[in-house]
């Protein structure tokens, strides 16, 4: 058995994508003091989450290209330094220029983080490929829980600006980890005589599949971290601490459905894993443009958050597809499509609620097309 296939090497990726994700995604229910801080309206707010997005967005294709011939410890690692770096910066900005630039390198690392740990699950054996990528998904997803429940938590107590130091000095904390212990590259990237005899996927089911992160992360950027606690200030007076929980518990409901996904995926196939996820998320994009008050706020972000499996389902459509070599090539061009709705998406949104409110900005913005 080799080191990637043992269950300490397994569990210390899903520990390393955690604690990443956890940092990277602090900034949530902070936005409002940030805003207050800085001097930023809805739109500045919105462009925070833009800032991460390119990011995220300039690191796609050079992430998984490399990730088919990098070691994953040292993928993570990477990621680990750059997302540190990128914290330290977010708490000690002086200014908002500052924080813009700190949020695109964030928005760098989580991608390299995001781009080798999923490359890194998805090559399991097809049998047990739905589940390896729902623990993938466990572990993002909780991070995605935890880091605003604990940004929310401490921006309650502190300034906004701790949560964010103090994250860049945890996740520096496992770039070690993945020095001492890297793993070996991926042996999966296919020769000239391989590629010449194995067909290429199709391109309408490749298209299909690229379009699905587009989805969930413009639900994600517009909605769960921006307008979410936007409108919770705005509309209903809730606090960070309270964000922070509903989006924590959020998370929890990403994590049951991706686990839930991931056992359908493998027995019934990958389409009854992601059909009704779909289908929820557009059933809570419904209610949170069009019902006021505090439990609408609330089930929407159950809804959105349970049906939230798009990334995970298709990435293991994916790895099914490329079976042969070549998963990182493809998974950059999939990750490209999401993260450039996830670059246009958080500011188009702030700008159509501070111009038109709620309603107009939920049932204008790309992420309800």
């Amino acid at each position: 058995m080799t080191i990637e296939h043992s269950r300490p090497f397994r569990v210390g990726m899903g520990a390393g994508l955690f604690l990443i994700t956890s940092v990277a995604f602090l900034r949530a229910p902070l936005l409002p003091e940030i805003g207050r801080d800085l001097g930023l309206s809805a739109l500045g707010l919105g462009a925070i989450g833009s800032a991460f997005a390119l990011g995220r967005l300039a690191a796609d294709f050079p992430a998984g290209n490399i990730t088919d011939r990098t070691r994953p410890g040292i993928m993570m690692a990477t990621a680990a330094s750059i997302v540190a770096a990128g914290s330290l910066m977010f708490g000690l900005a002086p200014a908002a220029f500052v924080v813009f630039i700190a949020a695109f390198a964030m928005g760098v690392g989580s991608t390299w983080t995001l781009t080798g740990s999923m490359a890194f699950f998805a090559r399991a054996p097809r049998v047990r490929r739905g589940m390896s990528m729902s623990f993938f998904a466990a572990a993002l997803l909780a991070g995605q829980a935890v880091g605003p429940a604990m940004g929310g938590l401490a921006g309650a107590v502190w300034d906004w600006r701790v949560p964010m130091v103090a994250g860049a000095i945890v996740v520096a904390a496992v770039v070690p980890m993945f020095l001492r212990n890297p793993g070996t590259a991926s042996q999966s990237s296919p020769t000239a005589a391989t590629a010449a005899i194995t067909p290429s996927p199709p391109r309408l089911t490749l298209a299909v599949i690229y379009l699905l992160p587009a989805v969930q992360f413009s639900i994600g950027a517009a909605l769960i971290q921006t307008l979410v606690p936007i409108v919770a200030d705005d509309e209903l007076g809730l606090g960070p601490a309270t964000v922070g929980l509903a989006l924590g518990l959020g998370g929890v409901a990403r994590v049951v459905g991706a686990v839930v996904a991931g056992r359908v995926s493998d027995t019934w196939g990958r389409r009854w894993a992601l059909i009704p996820g779909l289908a929820m998320q557009t059933g809570g994009l419904a209610i949170f443009a069009v019902v006021s008050g505090a439990p609408a706020w609330w089930v929407s972000i159950m809804a959105l958050s349970l049906g939230s499996v798009a990334v995970n389902v298709g990435t293991t459509m994916l790895a099914d597809l490329t079976e042969q070599g070549g998963l990182g090539r493809h998974l950059g061009a999939f990750r490209f499509t999401g993260d450039l709705a996830f670059l246009i998406t958080p500011i188009v949104s702030g700008a159509l609620y501070e111009f038109g409110g709620r309603t107009i900005s939920t049932r204008r913005c790309p992420c309800s097309l």
